[in-house]
């Protein structure tokens, strides 16, 4: 039998007895002994592997059969979020769900104050309300381009097809002649007399429009978001500043997941 088939335990422990046979001091054949005090601690951290290993194992035996989860292993599935452990909280607050942060938040004020659970999320609840104070004036320009944008484009129907509409536009802003009565009867011939001074506007808005989308864009694949990015690092920088005692990270990414628009609806 070539040595390539030979099984590798074979060729090591053949090795190992030639090495042992060689001279050599009896100072380097004890260097390479493991010491007395080493000697306990590598057999406990062996009987621990292979408890842990047999234990493993039996788990697997007991949460699934035939590779499918068993009626004990489901009934431990966390159904709220305070059953989970520290480290999926702390998994989930990295992605941003809000209901992993207010968790963190919780259960850092049970560390830090004391308290049971139940008293920790009154403390959580002032919090989410601190967190909340003046945050629509930080809302006030997404409601106002919102506003302006929905006005505009149904108020450039009426502006375009609208006999009286067109006709008090001309007189206020255009003043030019329209067309007789008769070619008039029509939204259509409406239209047709206001495009005039109408296409003019409904252009320039529209490349302007066209051009910021383009900008906005860029600025995504920049990562950039000046006015939002700035009112949501404001508003945690002045939690945090608020509750000095607690974690300012974990208070950063709870204020950082907040919407603006109304109080997201925490799951319990």
């Amino acid at each position: 039998m070539s040595s390539s088939s030979r099984p590798v335990s074979l060729l090591f422990s053949r090795a190992v007895r030639q090495s042992s046979g060689r001279s050599g001091t009896v100072a380097a054949r004890r260097a390479c002994r493991p010491s007395p005090q080493s000697r306990p601690q590598t057999g406990w951290l062996a009987a621990n592997y292979l408890r842990g290993a047999r234990q493993f194992s039996s788990d697997e035996k007991v949460d699934f059969a035939n590779g499918k989860p068993t009626i004990a292993y489901a009934k431990r599935l966390p159904k709220h979020w305070h059953s989970f452990t520290n480290e999926q909280v702390l998994h989930f607050a990295e992605l941003g769900v809000p209901e992993a942060c207010r968790e963190c938040i919780v259960r850092d004020v049970m560390a830090v104050d004391g308290l049971e659970y139940d008293e920790a999320m009154k403390i959580f609840d002032e919090i989410a309300m601190t967190n909340r104070r003046g945050i629509g004036m930080a809302a006030a320009p997404f409601y106002t381009g919102f506003s302006v944008a929905v006005v505009a484009g149904y108020g450039s129907i009426p502006a375009v097809f609208d006999l009286g509409s067109v006709e008090w536009i001309n007189d206020t802003f255009v003043t030019t002649e329209l067309p007789p009565m008769e070619d008039l009867e029509t939204y259509l011939e409406v239209g047709s007399a206001s495009w005039g001074w109408m296409e003019p506007v409904l252009g320039q808005i529209s490349f302007f429009l066209l051009c910021m989308q383009f900008a906005r864009s860029q600025m995504q694949n920049l990562g950039m978001r000046p006015y939002y990015n700035w009112q949501k690092e404001r508003r945690a920088q002045r939690l945090v500043s608020m509750y000095p005692k607690y974690d300012p990270e974990f208070l950063s990414m709870y204020s950082r997941c907040t919407e603006l628009h109304a109080s997201h609806k925490l799951s319990p």
